[in-house]
Order: structure tokens, then C-alpha cells, then sequence
């Protein structure tokens, strides 16, 4: 396997964050472009609570290798689980390339307190066999979210128990340097479970673009942890940017022109 095909998008509907989180340009990139302009074959597609034609999405998809659906838990439009699982696993009979469904900012605001474990059990047994294959469950987790109280991440286990999967990101850029540290915690938090990090090109915790350095500096720590089996992937966010001219989308781009055709 090739480097690149452990790379996935974060994907989000074209334009939605334009003249947003300090952003005034305006952008068009869809998240099919943006997997063909970064060179990746993988998608997490997230709504981000907006309404839209899911197939068509589904449709531009066709040739990735892996396609996920994700959806914000704190939105309480996804409350209703047994409606979005039944569309979920509708996309699902006619694109082949779907095969997992990601929580997204499952931790927000601790609103996850408030919906019972054993309906998300429900909801992710669904998912593994209910559907026309089985569909695994991943979880977005902040790196300040857990490893500062041994409490909180001890009542906290038993939701990343419940999934197959766990994707680790930094929220802010400027505690990038924490990474490592924090990344020990989230192996032991994770243990027996998928993971990824994940790699803003936008630096949306501090409203301002990401800078070089330390877009250059996760990806490079990152492919350190892929080459050790310590993660099978990186997620990148996200297409909403990609095409402003902002230097952190090129130098994603060399690197993955630098590794991307490695063999892993």
C-alpha cells in the first residue's frame, strides 16, 4: 500500500466556511476536488447539520477508495438515530466505497452526557449488522479533551469503548508541540481500537491560517506513527480552503508529491 491511501479528507460542503473563522476569502473546492488536488482516495463526508443531496456527493465519490459519512453529535437534528442510520445504509446499497460512519465533536459542550450508552450501542450494533455490510463507527477526540483529569478520561472510556475507531486532533495549532505527550495518553485511552490523527490545514481554533511549520511538522510526525503501526492514517481538513492560496494547502501538497508514493 502506498502512502497516500492512508490519507483521508475531512470533507465539508463547498464554501461553507467562507468569510468564517477569520477567513475572508471565498472558496469553491468541492471534497472530490480537493482529494484530486491533494492526490488522497479516502473521505470522511460531514454535513456539518446543513441539508443536502447526499447522492450526489455519493455519486462524485465513485472512484475514492473509502468513503465515511459523519455527522456532529452535538446536533440535535441527529438525535434521531434510527432515521439517519436508514439513509446511512440506503447510500450504502448503491456506493459500495461506504463503509463507516465518524461522531463528530462527540465531546462538545458534554452533550454526549445526556444521550445513554446503551443508545449508542444500539445505534453502532446497527451499523456492524444491519446494513448491506457492516459499517464501522468512528469518534472525533480533541487533545484537550482528555489526559488533564485521569477521572474524567476514566468516565470518558467507556464511549470510546463503544466504538471501532478514534480520530485524535488539535484544535488550536499553537499547542502542536503537546502532540507527543498527548498522543501517549490517547494510545492507552485507544488501546485495541483504530486510530487516526488528524491535520488542520486551517488553523480554525485560532481563526488565521495554519502555518507551514507546523502543517510540516504533524505530517511528518504523523508518517513516523503510520511507519510504526501506532496509526493506520491521517485525516486532513479540509477541502473549504484549498483553493485560496493559502501556503499550508501547498506545502501539504509537496509533501504528499514527496511521500505519497512510498510503500507502507
Amino acid at each position: 500500500m502506498l502512502l497516500r491511501e492512508k490519507f483521508w479528507l475531512w470533507g465539508h460542503p463547498e464554501g461553507i466556511y467562507n468569510n468564517m473563522f477569520g477567513n475572508n476569502q471565498i472558496s469553491r473546492m468541492t471534497p472530490m476536488e480537493a482529494c484530486a488536488y491533494l492526490g488522497i482516495k479516502n473521505v470522511f463526508m460531514v454535513p456539518v447539520g446543513t441539508d443536502l443531496n447526499e447522492r450526489q456527493y455519493n455519486k462524485s465519490f465513485r472512484r475514492l477508495n473509502n468513503v465515511g459519512w459523519g455527522y456532529c453529535f452535538f446536533c440535535k437534528k441527529y438525535w434521531k438515530f434510527d432515521s439517519v442510520i436508514d439513509t446511512i445504509f440506503e447510500n450504502a446499497r448503491n456506493f459500495p466505497n461506504i463503509n463507516c460512519v465518524a461522531f463528530d465533536d462527540y465531546k462538545l459542550e458534554d452533550i454526549y452526557k445526556t444521550v445513554p450508552t446503551d443508545e449508542i450501542k444500539k445505534v453502532i450494533d446497527r451499523l456492524h449488522n444491519e446494513g448491506p455490510r457492516r459499517l464501522d463507527c468512528w469518534m472525533t477526540l480533541y487533545i484537550k479533551e482528555f489526559g488533564d483529569s485521569s477521572k474524567e478520561d476514566e468516565d470518558f472510556q467507556k464511549h470510546i469503548d463503544l466504538m471501532d475507531g478514534i480520530v485524535m486532533w488539535n484544535w488550536c495549532e499553537s499547542d502542536y508541540e503537546s502532540i507527543p505527550k498527548k498522543f501517549e495518553i490517547f494510545k492507552k485511552l485507544t488501546a485495541k481500537k483504530r486510530r487516526m490523527c488528524g491535520c488542520y490545514l486551517y488553523n480554525f481554533g485560532e481563526s488565521k491560517p495554519a502555518s507551514s511549520e507546523a502543517v510540516k511538522w504533524q505530517l511528518d510526525w504523523y508518517r513516523e506513527k503510520i511507519l510504526t503501526d501506532e496509526i493506520e492514517g491521517v485525516v486532513l481538513h479540509t477541502n473549504t480552503m484549498a483553493d485560496v492560496d493559502y501556503e499550508a494547502y501547498d506545502v501539504a501538497c509537496d509533501w504528499l508529491d514527496k511521500h505519497g508514493d512510498e510503500v507502507v
